[in-house]
């Protein structure tokens, strides 16, 4: 399964597969149920610095993976980092490498914009999600901690 970029005609789809997303992190993160962000949707078919892919299999669509590049903060020695902000494939099209061609497109993606490194932020509950990047070279680099107020 090769993804491609998100195009307009995409974004319903995106949408469906990002409410599912928030759906599954509502059973790891404490934070109540969000809403699909409209304008990172539009950000994708007209963003440069910021890019979605989408996987389908026999025209569905089975996963979507989003990421950014950006400045990173001058007191590391690097200049550009990468953010993978989403990447959710649908239960039952995981284990058939739809996240990982989802990965390599991002990746590429990033060197290509003269990215040093990628980060990717997985919640401390979510084993599965957690196994993937671990799986696939990323590692612990920074704890994020959080006092519910």
């Amino acid at each position: 399964m090769t993804p491609r970029r998100v195009q307009r005609a995409d974004l319903a789809a995106i949408a469906t597969l990002w409410r599912e997303l928030i759906d599954h992190h509502a059973e790891n993160l404490p934070l109540g149920a969000g809403t699909v962000p409209t304008t990172q949707l539009d950000a994708l078919v007209r963003g440069v610095d910021c890019v979605g892919w989408i996987a389908e299999d026999t025209a569905r669509a089975v996963g979507f993976c989003v990421a950014r590049v950006e400045a990173a903060p001058p007191s590391l020695r690097e200049p550009r980092r990468a953010l993978i902000t989403e990447l959710y494939v649908r239960p039952g099209e995981r284990r058939r490498g739809v996240g990982r061609a989802l990965l390599g497109a991002a990746l590429e993606w990033a060197r290509a914009r003269g990215a040093a490194r990628v980060e990717v932020r997985v919640a401390a509950r979510n084993a599965e999600g957690q196994a993937f990047w671990r799986a696939q070279g990323f590692g612990d680099f920074v704890d994020v901690l959080d006092r519910r107020l």
